[in-house]
């Protein structure tokens, strides 16, 4: 029986997780009682954990970090981080060093001041938890859910009103930093920094992809339900082109397989696969993008270019970018766009000046 199945995993993987925390529990010292926030100007060495280290999660991130580095000028600022995506914080000015798992053994030499788990305020996260609180930091700061008081010493409310992540997460940073300015949307917006040379080397790759400056990207990736199909791309890359853009179907390795052997309609070409910051440095230069709620979406904000963001099964409050000037988000609420609607978007957004 597949379900029974399925709910004895659930029961197990559940076990399995309380037998994890109880002996990381009995492992781990409990948490002192947090000393008191100290002067700014005697913090040496921060830390700041992100587990998840998505892409998106990462953009995220970047606000909050960037409070941490007006807070505390003088202070070292680590961020510790599973191994993927580590490249998206590189030429951050907020960031000293970008750490991993492979860190952790001498974690608790490098003597850290205060420590912050910059895990979502939804749920729990064991790993980043335990990582916090193995930094040794005598103050870690934290959202106050599941099990973060068996780690963590200065817990933060969740936050029971709408706000987008980056507010929720740069929360933390201000709890961590008390007398931190109020921040403006324009403070919260995801940041990425290019190193010299690169930014002009992403305009090369886009010209050499056949595109110019008014030409439109689209983005087919996404996970699970918020996956479109490929012809609704296509559909909607043709009326594009028909209109006289230049057009850029941007694919990992499975959107790829899934237009082999499909007409690409004249004026799209269907972009070559690069590294993060290459495909950074290249959608600069991009007049619009049009994506789901996907890493590369923050980054396309990131990097300063307008997009058309299409929410069907996330919370668009939370992540989208309506609220920025330049980005339009389409609401769907548990269905997937038209071409029609996206049309009429992608019209609007490239009817404004750039920027505005």
């Amino acid at each position: 029986m597949p379900g029974m199945a399925e709910g004895v995993g659930k029961r197990l993987e559940r076990a399995g997780k309380a037998a994890l925390r109880a002996a990381l529990g009995a492992l781990l010292p409990a948490p002192p009682r947090a000393a008191p926030a100290a002067d700014p100007a005697s913090v040496r060495r921060v830390l700041a954990v992100r587990h998840d280290a998505r892409l998106g999660n990462l953009l995220l991130l970047t606000p909050a970090l960037a409070v941490l580095r007006r807070s505390f000028p003088n202070a070292r600022i680590e961020v510790l981080l599973s191994d993927r995506y580590g490249d998206a914080l590189l030429h951050n000015p907020s960031v000293d060093a970008i750490l991993t798992a492979r860190s952790l053994p001498g974690l608790r030499a490098r003597g850290y001041d205060l420590a912050v788990d910059f895990s979502a305020q939804q749920a729990f996260s064991l790993s980043s938890a335990a990582w916090t609180a193995w930094s040794g930091a005598p103050r870690r700061v934290g959202f106050e859910r599941g099990d973060a008081a068996r780690f963590l010493n200065a817990l933060v409310p969740v936050p029971a009103e709408r706000a987008h992540e980056t507010a929720n997460l740069a929360r933390l940073a201000r709890a961590a930093a008390p007398g931190a300015p109020p921040l403006s949307p324009q403070d919260l917006r995801p940041l990425w920094f290019f190193a010299p040379g690169e930014r002009e080397e992403g305009a090369r790759t886009w010209r050499g992809w056949g595109l110019d400056e008014n030409s439109v990207a689209l983005f087919l990736g996404a996970r699970a339900e918020k996956r479109l199909p490929p012809e609704w791309f296509l559909s909607l890359a043709e009326r594009l082109a028909e209109s006289g853009r230049r057009v850029a179907l941007m694919v990992g390795p499975a959107e790829a397989e899934l237009l082999r052997g499909r007409a690409i309609a004249r004026g799209v070409v269907v972009a070559a696969q690069t590294p993060l910051r290459a495909f950074a440095a290249a959608i600069a230069g991009a007049r619009a993008v049009l994506t789901a709620d996907t890493g590369p979406m923050h980054l396309a904000v990131a990097v300063g270019t307008p997009t058309v963001e299409l929410f069907s099964h996330t919370e668009p409050w939370r992540f989208g970018y309506a609220h920025l000037p330049g980005h339009m988000v389409l609401d769907c609420a548990g269905r997937h766009p038209s071409v029609e609607e996206a049309w009429s978007a992608l019209a609007a957004v490239l009817a404004r000046p750039r920027g505005a």
